[in-house]
């Protein structure tokens, strides 16, 4: 009995000896689970003033679904028209998978393609002009902004040309600065889109090339739809041909000068021919550009100037004093006996084969040039065969006859 009651003692001191070691972890792992309890309710709290769901469920990423195509004919020309010009694969493959459904249902059947071609009327040209505004706006090209080009460049093409170092008398050895300066202007006033691509990045060439793909894509179609209105033949002649029209910067010098291009392209009788006119309408357009004035056409100084041409070409030589000359021995002398009675300063020439070349030939002639480009607003040009003849008027004092 006395070896039971010590191993019952033993046993009993050894229980408490155990309950006393557990305690201490018992214990901490209440105040752990206590202490998480307690963050999890101030961070619920926070939650809350935040303005947050503290019970949201954070949503799982879901790939998205793909696009489908509608089953209709209506449905595929509504996905050709929304999505024609999508950058997204998944997008382009339904545009793709929605005409081969149309092609495949048109087929050769006339009514067909005749139903498709009228919805599908006019739609690139839309979306042709609607890419263009985009890409003028991107590139904040205005008329505006391309007069300020002409404003900033006149002055120093004026001052090209009307430096007294720039001189026949040298072979016009100033002519390529004459040249650069002017080049500025000539390419803004002739060409404002390829100006606007080259110098402001004017970009027309990515929705050409999307337009280009869709007018195939239409062909396919109806026959007919993959024309475009004349004289554009493409995707880019179209877009720069309504560019060119957006970007009207001659407007303001052609709505000034309206009466007198008007009035020259009337005129009849007398000696004035459409060669003269087309020389005149060249010269006009050239000094509009420098913000000169336009010239009117008078008949009496194209019968002075028409003469005149056909005596150096019987001569053979050109010259402002002929002695002999049957119309009068100098310019002013020729214009009196065709009834003018102003003064007169004039350009002559030969090797011109038509009116155009005639301007820009006295163009590369540095006192011809100044005079073409002089306070006048009167001008008689006349021509026989490759003999050109000048006489300006009005606005200035008559000068000296320039050198040949």
């Amino acid at each position: 009995m006395f070896r039971l009651l010590r191993f019952g003692c033993i046993a009993v001191v050894a229980g408490i000896v155990a309950l006393s070691c557990l305690a201490p972890v018992i214990r901490a792992q209440d105040d752990d689970g206590m202490f998480e309890e307690l963050r999890k309710k101030k961070a619920r709290e926070k939650a809350i003033k935040e303005g947050k769901d503290p019970d949201a469920i954070e949503p799982t990423s879901v790939e998205p679904a793909k696009p489908k195509l509608p089953e209709t004919a209506s449905g595929w020309i509504s996905t050709i028209k929304r999505l024609w010009d999508s950058d997204k694969p998944a997008e382009i493959d339904l545009v793709n998978e929605a005409f081969t459904k149309l092609k495949e249902t048109v087929g050769t059947d006339a009514d067909l393609q005749a139903k498709v071609a009228k919805t599908f009327d006019g739609f690139k040209e839309a979306e042709a002009e609607k890419a263009l505004a985009a890409a003028l706006t991107k590139s904040s090209v205005t008329v505006d902004r391309l007069r300020g080009v002409l404003d900033t460049n006149r002055p120093l093409a004026l001052k090209a040309i009307s430096n007294p170092l720039y001189t026949e008398s040298d072979g016009c050895k100033l002519q390529p600065q004459v040249d650069e300066a002017c080049k500025p202007l000539f390419q803004v006033w002739r060409d404002p889109v390829t100006y606007s691509v080259e110098k402001f990045g004017l970009n027309i060439a990515t929705p050409a090339d999307k337009l280009t793909r869709l007018t195939a894509q239409l062909s396919a179609l109806a026959p007919g739809l993959e024309k475009w209105p004349e004289p554009a033949k493409d995707a880019t002649g179209y877009m720069r041909a309504k560019g060119a029209e957006q970007l009207d910067i001659k407007k303001k010098e052609y709505d000034g000068a309206k009466a007198t291009l008007e009035a020259n392209e009337k005129l009849e009788g007398g000696l004035i021919t459409d060669e003269d006119k087309r020389h005149v309408r060249v010269l006009n357009d050239y000094r509009l550009m420098l913000g000169r004035n336009a010239l009117s056409i008078n008949l009496q100084l194209v019968e002075a100037t028409t003469k005149h041409s056909q005596y150096q070409e019987k001569l053979g030589r050109i010259a402002h004093v002929i002695d002999g000359h049957p119309d009068g021995r100098t310019p002013q002398d020729r214009a009196r006996k065709a009834g003018f009675g102003g003064s007169v300063a004039e350009n002559v020439l030969m090797g011109a084969k038509d009116g155009d070349a005639a301007v820009w030939q006295w163009y590369n002639a540095a006192e011809h040039h100044r005079n073409m480009i002089a306070p006048h607003t009167i001008i008689g040009v006349g021509h026989s065969g490759i003999y050109w003849t000048q006489n300006f008027s009005g606005g200035a004092a008559a000068a000296p006859p320039p050198r040949r």
